[in-house]
């Protein structure tokens, strides 16, 4: 996880750590320019504060912060251009203006995310899930959304995808896995404590941990055996809606339907195509996107 979205994440940072966040987000590029002493008297607080919100920030110190601060800074300066993963459009645009932005803004995501990808590790999730027919997902909130979808599309390649939507029933499904399980865990941010603590009975069970989360050492990513990234500019809190994150999962996961789906090509094919004319009846006859011969 960045530096700049631990900070507004906020985990366990204490009221004194707190203002130094807020003082970083909100002054960017001029803490740069501040030594310890400096920053510490703007936000009423004190060198060893600095230095106890840089260790948990994963950092040596407060020069380790300027250094990593400053490359985070950098990136997004060389990438002005892009569009603002967490407002893509203000209250001035128009409708046409808002439809283009967003769609800039899903090209540029998977874009981004593609080249997040270790193809290594991607192979081995198709093969470790072409070999296990079922496969437990947990998530919260967005992610869920995303892993439904999922199991729409698994579900018509002959493949169970376990999903629990009720509060406290997806720990109690790590509770139900065991070594022979496979295991997905979807979380941007890979610091929401349910799913840190189904991580932690995952591996109790020796249960293999498909993992999806932001780049960075967040806590989720500890209890990966594989680990795909979610492209990473968004903010946690402070955005218009999860635009890029939604958009990052979802491409993640329909790459590895379309690998599962090419292993038996022809069969998925054949099924898919005779069960959709047997059983789709949203395209009447006529209907103009229909494919049925006449």
């Amino acid at each position: 996880m960045s530096i700049m979205t631990q900070l507004e994440f906020e985990l366990d940072f204490s009221h004194s750590e707190k203002e130094i966040a807020h003082y970083i987000l909100n002054e960017g590029e001029k803490v740069l320019s501040l030594s310890i002493k400096e920053l510490a008297k703007k936000t009423y607080t004190s060198p060893a504060t600095i230095v106890r919100l840089c260790h948990k920030l994963g950092l040596k110190g407060y020069g380790d912060f300027k250094i990593k601060y400053s490359a985070e800074l950098q990136f997004d300066l060389a990438h002005t251009d892009r569009i603002d993963v967490n407002f893509p459009f203000n209250e001035e645009d128009n409708d046409s203006m808002i439809a283009y932005k967003l769609a800039s803004l899903n090209q540029e995501v998977i874009a981004e995310t593609i080249q997040l990808i270790d193809f290594e590790q991607l192979h081995q999730i198709v093969e470790l899930l072409d070999q296990n027919k079922d496969v437990d997902i947990y998530g919260t909130g967005n992610s869920l959304l995303a892993a439904m979808s999922f199991q729409h599309k698994m579900m018509r390649i002959q493949r169970n995808v376990n999903l629990k939507m009720l509060a406290g029933e997806q720990v109690f499904m790590s509770y139900n896995s065991n070594k022979n399980k496979i295991a997905m865990i979807i979380s941007y941010s890979g610091e929401t404590n349910e799913l840190i603590k189904i991580a932690e009975i995952l591996k109790e069970k020796k249960t293999p941990v498909i993992v999806l989360t932001s780049v960075g050492d967040n806590r989720l990513s500890h209890y990966a055996n594989y680990i795909l990234n979610i492209g990473s500019r968004e903010k946690i809190f402070t955005k218009i809606a999860p635009f890029a994150s939604q958009t990052s999962i979802e491409y993640l996961l329909n790459v590895i339907f379309s690998c599962l789906f090419k292993k038996d090509y022809e069969t998925n094919i054949q099924n898919k195509i005779s069960y959709d004319k047997e059983n789709d009846v949203r395209h009447p006859l006529h209907s103009p996107v229909n494919d049925i011969a006449e």
